[in-house]
């Protein structure tokens, strides 16, 4: 008969699962991108109007959510030849780190949620630890995650590598397999199964939340869910899972 093996830790993303800050660095790149757009050549039919190469360059952005900033620009600034410099590239850091600090709110029912939740958490997120502490005290959240907050640049690979994930198994002494990952995005998700966490995924603050749910199970989840009401009794099913 197999015995029941529970899960003991939780590590979260941050942004798009504590922070609703997603949404902030979508609008704040966009805006910053899409004046560098180059000219339409003439007879260029691909982009035919600025409206829709507006919603093209949204939708590159968005869709990449969730990636390290600096690999993210590189994707965009090859797909739409932006040609960024690396003094751009810094002005965009800072813009999108001063508009998430400032403008950042918790996620809708994240604190209840926490709260519920009995388990020992960590932070686990690309992006850097000013920004994600920042954020959180912001949100009043820094408290539950203090001392357990790690950052892709701080411990390696950025995701989709497992790096910022099995440091954060490794703070806690733990086997990976004992954490429950939840992130927002295929980026994220990819990178908790790597570690060989039991991973959920979030679609709360998704642009496209059925689309969302579809790529994130593909990814590795092995659940979606898109309200933090619904959080605690995740848990508490994979708590029994074994």
């Amino acid at each position: 008969m197999m015995t029941r093996q529970s899960i003991t830790h939780l590590v979260c993303d941050c942004d798009g699962v504590l922070l609703d800050s997603e949404s902030i660095a979508l609008r704040v790149l966009h805006r910053e991108l899409l004046p560098l757009l180059p000219a339409l050549a003439a007879g260029d039919v691909a982009y035919s109007d600025e409206e829709s190469r507006s919603a093209a360059l949204h939708a590159a952005i968005a869709n990449r959510l969730g990636m390290y900033t600096d690999l993210l620009l590189d994707e965009v600034d090859a797909e739409f030849e932006l040609g960024l410099s690396a003094q751009q590239v810094e002005h965009l850091h800072e813009s999108v780190g001063r508009a998430c600090g400032e403008e950042a709110q918790p996620v809708p029912g994240i604190a209840e949620a926490l709260q519920a939740i009995r388990l020992p958490r960590a932070v686990a997120s690309n992006s850097d630890a000013p920004r994600i502490e920042s954020g959180l005290r912001r949100c009043g959240l820094y408290a539950q995650f203090e001392g357990r907050i790690y950052s892709a640049h701080d411990v390696g690979k950025p995701k989709p590598a497992p790096d910022v994930y099995l440091a954060a198994a490794a703070g806690f002494g733990i086997d990976p397999a004992r954490c429950v990952a939840v992130d927002d995005s295929v980026t994220g998700v990819r990178a908790a199964a790597a570690a060989g966490m039991h991973v959920l995924g979030f679609t709360g603050v998704a642009h496209d939340r059925k689309a969302m749910a579809r790529q994130l199970l593909a990814a590795g989840a092995s659940k979606v869910f898109d309200d933090m009401k619904q959080f605690p009794q995740l848990i508490c099913e994979l708590v029994w899972l074994r």
